[in-house]
């Protein structure tokens, strides 16, 4: 799959939906777990995963006379995708330039900020350790 495939609003639900699943599961389990009050079209669910298999995003086989789909990417693969698309196309690439806007744009909360110091300092300590092994 290249690199530059990016998934829709309506096609991150159905993700979410498949990655939610621990077995292979049809147009209609999904359509039923997903839209079990008819907010989407069987058809447009249906469209939407086989434009999904086609992108590289589900596999598909068919047994018998239904199509069964399975995730191929998982959601932190997708995830990260879809985060340096972001970063590349809005902060130049830069990580640390997301990293500043979060923590300036006032929208992370005291937690928040409290876990990732937390992160900050653990991986600060892993890279301590791996300079004194090299």
């Amino acid at each position: 799959m290249k690199k530059d495939k990016q998934l829709g609003k309506a096609e991150w639900e159905i993700m979410e939906g498949l990655w939610s699943r621990a077995k292979p599961v049809s147009v209609r389990e999904v359509h039923e777990h997903l839209y079990h009050h008819g907010e989407k079209a069987y058809t447009t669910v249906q469209t939407t995963m086989v434009i999904l298999a086609d992108k590289g995003f589900l596999n598909k086989e068919k047994i018998g006379m239904v199509n069964f789909f399975t995730p191929a990417v998982s959601r932190e693969e997708a995830a990260g995708r879809e985060t340096r698309s972001v970063v590349g196309r809005i902060f130049n690439g830069s990580f640390g330039a997301l990293a500043a806007f979060l923590v300036d744009s006032g929208e992370l909360s005291r937690r928040d900020l409290d876990h990732l110091k937390q992160m900050i300092e653990e991986k600060e300590r892993e890279q301590s350790a791996q300079e004194e092994v090299s």
